[in-house]
């Protein structure tokens, strides 16, 4: 019976001798109050749980994971690889020409190739071997014409000079037919050899594959020692696999695959190998199939995205001739099918003065924890990142914050299993102005208490209280019959003007426009909302006026055969797509994301019109008299002023205007108040109009954001 067996067969056991089977009920009574008993249960020796060994897991490593690879091929040299002395059979030109296939089928970034019989011989190293006919040259002139098999000495000096490269993974092959004949070697050699490989990663590998003869004992125990080297003998004239995708070379799996194709990345194993799979968060898409006839294949499920990792493992090889056999796992480096990230809105301007706020946007692939992302890097800014958890679309906010003029800072955006990706470089701009900030309250003190008066002693039993003078008894009636006076003057007023209505919440602002499949758009908003529009299927429309979005007035598109046309839109208005700014005439297909970026600031996204958002922007103030005529674009709004003192932005419904006050002087409206969001000045000139001043004929209004 084997361990696992041992482990997992119940265990029965016969009667005591001279004990009848009737007697069974009574002694499993016995034994039940015994096992109950405190006292018995403490008198017990405590036995371990007996546990199955663990499974290797399947998890990726920590840490960045390498992207190139490194084979290192330490080839015996000696004439026994050509038949010659103790040699059995002539197999050096035939292992070579596995050697160089594995080349051309794993096509290594880096290839180390170290000759060895008598000790280290030959060491040369070549950058992608594949396509260097200087290896191609090297290997064909390689010659088996050495006495001797000092191997143990040979690896240790081929091992020790490999550094470690956190970015490359590196597979060892050593191929030798003989065992080590070094009479100087010390007890421990061959442990010595493998521990001189210090400088690996965790996926790097040794295979000690031995050539129509066995691994001496010494080599073995080294191997079982070790953490990251196996064995493989093969029988005497069959010659291994490098590449670990037939028989031959089972236990040789490993490295990394650059995978275009999921479905072809099954093949770095043998046909029938058990397959378990580990993703990245850029690779949630990706599925291992299990086929019930045929070898176990990788599909996908959606997007993945470029750079992304996956690990392919397999259990250690129960094959014939494995010495200390270990999980087979080769790292697949994904090319993906979408970028990491996409910039929705590359039209936005990033030249930022003093307070002033860009946004940038961007989509990624599902199941990314965006709402754990963060910036670095933003020197002078302040950086503010908006997802909400199981979003696919997140926005950064950069405000200026006494980033220097002309000074450019390249900002870090970090998504937990990512990349760290480069954010488009933001410039500082002379001018603007920051927030003030609001000063702190000092400490109040509890003013001193004073120790309270001592109490009168209470008046002997049977003593009559003092009568009040009659001076307080007239000043309580006058104070009552104020009172009443005041009730009465106040009842009489008029009722106390409504509760001023709260103002709403200013809405995302707008930073892109899909144009879906079904030949519907729809707004995405700076938070990664999106929101269907009403989309007519004839004939002209204004997006601004369908969507009752002021900064979108002026864009006028309309259905054609081959998608949506666009007609025109106001000059400081960008559509983009892609990195191409769109023109009038363009027709945007089916399927589009387009970026969204306003050029002027007086058509900023950010002002709540409110019941004038159908006027669109910018907004004019044509002052006749007492009449106030408000003009946008695409409509005029008129007021009659009665009052003293007017807030536009209450009489007109309008919580962008609120602050904006008129006070009527005669026939002539003079501006009272502008708040600090907004600014006044007269049409064709930078003349800012100040509170006092009368309104000219023609007033163009500012929003400052």
């Amino acid at each position: 019976m084997d361990r696992a067996s041992q482990i997992t067969a119940p265990i029965t056991a016969p009667p005591p001798a001279g004990q009848p089977g009737r007697s069974r009920p009574l002694t499993a009574l016995l034994l039940t109050g015994l096992l109950l008993n405190p006292a018995a249960q403490s008198a017990q020796p405590a036995q371990p749980p007996q546990v199955a060994p663990a499974q290797p897991v399947c998890a990726l490593p920590d840490g960045p994971l390498p992207t190139r690879t490194r084979a290192v091929i330490v080839l015996d040299t000696s004439g026994s690889m050509r038949g010659l002395g103790d040699g059995r059979a002539d197999i050096f030109e035939q292992v070579k020409a596995s050697v160089a296939r594995y080349v051309q089928v794993r096509t290594p970034d880096e290839l180390t190739l170290i000759t060895f019989d008598g000790g280290l011989r030959t060491r040369r190293t070549f950058s992608d071997p594949a396509r260097n006919p200087d290896w191609t040259a090297a290997l064909t002139a390689t010659r088996a014409d050495g006495n001797n098999t000092y191997l143990y000495r040979s690896l240790r000096a081929a091992l020790t000079p490999l550094t470690r490269q956190p970015d490359t993974l590196t597979t060892v092959f050593v191929l030798t037919d003989g065992i080590d004949n070094d009479s100087a070697a010390p007890a421990r050699a061959a442990q010595a050899a493998l521990a001189a490989f210090t400088a690996r990663g965790p996926l790097d590998r040794l295979h000690y594959v031995a050539l129509g003869t066995d691994i001496p004992a010494a080599a073995r125990t080294a191997l079982e020692g070790s953490d990251y080297a196996s064995g493989l003998t093969l029988p005497l004239g069959r010659i291994p696999d490098l590449t670990g995708q037939t028989a031959a070379g089972t236990g040789l799996e490993g490295g990394l695959l650059t995978v275009t194709d999921p479905a072809a990345a099954g093949a770095a194993f043998p046909p029938g190998t058990p397959l378990t799979l580990a993703v990245s968060p850029g690779a949630r898409n990706l599925r291992l199939n299990a086929a019930p006839a045929g070898p176990e294949s990788l599909t996908l499920t959606g997007p993945v995205q470029a750079g992304a990792a996956a690990l392919l493992c397999a259990p250690p090889s129960e094959a014939a001739g494995q010495v200390a056999p270990r999980a087979r796992r080769v790292l697949l480096h994904l090319t993906g099918t979408a970028p990491l990230l996409t910039w929705l809105n590359p039209g936005e301007d990033r030249t930022l003065k003093a307070g002033e706020h860009a946004t940038l946007r961007y989509r990624a692939a599902p199941g990314l924890p965006l709402d754990q992302a963060s910036v670095t890097g933003a020197g002078g800014l302040r950086a503010e990142v908006r997802a909400l958890p199981g979003s696919c679309e997140l926005s950064v906010q950069f405000t200026g914050q006494g980033l220097p003029a002309g000074q450019s800072v390249t900002p870090t955006l970090l998504i937990p299993g990512l990349p760290a990706q480069a954010l488009p470089t933001l410039t500082g701009a002379a001018g603007g102005r920051l927030p003030p900030t609001p000063l702190a309250a000092p400490p109040t003190t509890p003013p001193p208490t004073s120790p309270a008066p001592p109490m009168d002693p209470a008046p002997p039993a049977g003593s009559r209280p003092a009568p009040l003078p009659a001076a307080l008894i007239w000043l309580v009636a006058l104070a009552l019959a104020g009172a009443l006076l005041l009730g009465w003057r106040a009842r009489t007023r008029a009722p106390a003007a409504p509760a001023r209505p709260a103002r709403p919440a200013p809405p995302t602002p707008v930073e892109g426009l899909e144009y879906r499949d079904d030949r519907t758009l729809a707004l995405v908003g700076a938070d990664g909302e999106v929101s269907s529009v009403p989309t007519p299927l004839g004939g002209p429309f204004d997006l601004g006026q369908m969507a009752r979005v002021p900064h979108l007035s002026g864009l006028r598109a309309e259905q054609h055969r081959d998608g949506l046309r666009i007609l025109r839109f106001p000059p400081d208005l960008e559509i983009s797509q892609g990195t191409r700014l769109l023109n009038p005439g363009d027709v945007v297909r089916p399927g589009t994301l387009l970026g969204v970026a306003v050029a002027r600031r007086s058509r900023a996204p950010h002002p709540t019109l409110g019941s004038l958002a159908g006027l669109g922007l910018p907004l004019a103030l044509h002052s006749r008299g007492p009449v106030l005529h408000v003009r946008g674009p695409y409509g005029e709004h008129a007021l009659r002023v009665h009052t003293p003192v007017t807030d536009l932005g209450e009489t007109l419904r309008a919580p962008a205007l609120e602050g904006l006050s008129v006070s009527l002087s005669g026939r002539d409206l003079l501006l009272l108040h502008a708040p600090d969001t907004l600014q006044l000045r007269v049409a064709g000139e930078n003349t800012v109009l100040t509170p006092g001043t009368p309104l000219p004929p023609h007033a163009v209004v500012d929003f400052l954001g």
